[in-house]
């Protein structure tokens, strides 16, 4: 994703909590605008904000993002220890931390995390929630790249 400057449409999943389903659903209508290159979607960070901050898009993204921390409350029957952490990044380089969080749990095919990202202005919110260890290894690895200031 940082070698190309383009995001795909699994990282748009990520990104949103929305299903690849509905994404195509959105590339369809043309409120969500790519390019179809060897049958791969891409998303340049221009089209991923106009969609991002789209007015028929932006309440369903919230309800997602808003369902992990509901969802999390509710389920008080984990097999496991769970987390969840939502961490706000006051004047953020939201685009490093949006792709930081979303790579490190993409290259994992069985992660056991859920991410949601959200921006206002220059402020970041990232929402993670899943294995307590894998959460709290992720946060780590994030703030050993991104040391608290």
């Amino acid at each position: 994703m940082q070698d190309t400057g383009h995001y795909v449409l699994s990282h748009l999943v990520q990104f949103t909590g929305l299903t690849d389903r509905t994404l195509r659903n959105y590339i369809a209508s043309g409120i969500l605008q790519g390019e179809k290159i060897n049958g791969v979607w891409h998303f340049t960070p221009e089209q991923f904000e106009a969609f991002m901050t789209h007015p028929a898009v932006r309440p369903s993204i919230l309800a997602k993002h808003h369902s992990l921390v509901y969802d999390f409350l509710l389920d008080m029957k984990k097999p496991a220890p769970d987390m969840c952490v939502v961490l706000d990044i006051p004047h953020a380089n939201h685009k490093d931390a949006a792709e930081f969080f979303c790579c490190r749990i993409n290259q994992s095919e069985n992660s056991p995390l859920r991410f949601s990202f959200h921006r206002e202005n220059e402020h970041a919110r990232i929402i993670l929630t899943g294995d307590a260890a894998a959460v709290t290894q992720l946060l780590k690895e994030y703030y050993s790249e991104y040391p608290l200031a």
